[in-house]
């Protein structure tokens, strides 16, 4: 289900955004979830979901670690920031949790995220909405 605490990955990245969570057969389940249905980069490549650190310490977020930001959380915020269509920063996204909750960070995504014409959610890696194709 799209838009909610479990889609958002502990570096910060909300994989409600990701066209393979988007997907109408087989949709990803999220990088907290199990491996079924992930894209191999997610699933056995992805540094912060396979963290020993975080793992071993139980760290729900990445914010929660003394070394944060580490270097692989910065890739993805370099990444998110600059190199897709649309926008994500997983930086700001913590700070927006820390500060105002979990729910409102969701209400914020829902509203930045939700296509105008059609309610369907927008691709961060493609900025199309995958319900109608449009931006």
């Amino acid at each position: 289900m799209l838009f909610t605490p479990e889609m958002v990955a502990p570096c910060g990245l909300d994989c409600s955004l990701c066209a393979q969570a988007q997907l109408k057969d087989g949709p990803c389940p999220g990088c907290k979830k199990d491996d079924d249905n992930k894209p191999y980069f997610c699933a056995v490549l992805c540094e912060i979901i396979n963290c020993e650190k975080r793992i071993q310490s139980g760290y729900a977020y990445c914010d929660e670690c003394p070394d944060f930001p580490c270097e692989h959380v910065m890739e993805k915020e370099t990444r998110y920031t600059s190199a897709y269509p649309r926008r994500e920063s997983p930086l700001e996204n913590l700070q927006i949790i820390r500060e105002l909750g979990m729910d409102e960070f969701l209400r914020q995504e829902r509203e930045q995220w939700t296509c105008k014409s059609c309610g369907g959610p927008i691709s961060v890696h493609t900025g199309v909405c995958s319900a109608c194709g449009g931006k």
